[in-house]
């Protein structure tokens, strides 16, 4: 398993979009209950950020996010190189849902992120409520390991008043150990995701399951 975590709350920053290209990846629907391991393990960090913000009460929004990749060379190879970005969006206003665009911006354009599915997770925390709001989503998406390694930033635009809200900047330290190809090309988006190997993945990673 190669797991990274982070989290940002509201920062303002104006920047100016790009060419776009979207990363195609289609697979079945999917479902996740909010009593999996990786949402508890969200809501309790969550809960601890609301603990530390909590004199800045209201806050707008909080984003966390974990991302996933490939244990292994044969599983990143099945997988094509993809992994999964999980974003938990935590808003006063629920007309920010849903979630517009997730993608990187780079010096030449921005790579958008395909979504894989999203699920909303009751808020039963007062002070969790009381901080960030009651109302929360959690996303899935495709994330091609290659555009993690370049200079950019993740940017999330939600439906109504934010955008270009910076989750991460990139690239971090968390680097794979077997990949140490000096350039990385994108996904080819010609080549398929092994379907057993993603079902697989995604159950170990995040407890996702998928509809039959």
């Amino acid at each position: 398993m190669k797991r990274f975590l982070s989290f940002f709350f509201s920062i303002q920053i104006f920047l100016t979009c790009s060419n776009s290209q979207q990363i195609t990846h289609e697979t079945e629907n999917f479902r996740i209950a909010d009593s999996s391991v990786s949402a508890i393990t969200m809501t309790t960090r969550i809960k601890e950020a609301a603990i530390k913000y909590q004199e800045y009460a209201p806050v707008p929004r909080l984003a966390q996010f974990d991302f996933a990749f490939a244990s292994n060379l044969n599983e990143y190879n099945k997988l094509n190189g993809i992994g999964i970005l999980y974003i938990s969006s935590v808003n006063q206003d629920s007309t920010e849902y849903p979630i517009e665009r997730v993608y990187f911006k780079f010096k030449d354009g921005n790579v958008d992120l395909k979504l894989l599915g999203s699920i909303k997770i009751p808020v039963t925390d007062d002070l969790i409520k009381k901080v960030f709001g009651r109302n929360r989503i959690d996303y899935y998406y495709y994330l091609p390991y290659p555009i993690t390694q370049f200079s950019g930033q993740l940017l999330i635009d939600w439906k109504k008043n934010r955008k270009e809200f910076v989750l991460s900047r990139f690239p971090t330290e968390n680097k794979l150990d077997f990949i140490n190809d000096k350039i990385l090309a994108l996904p080819d988006n010609k080549s398929d995701i092994d379907k057993d190997s993603f079902e697989k993945f995604t159950l170990r990673e995040f407890q996702i399951t998928f509809i039959k």
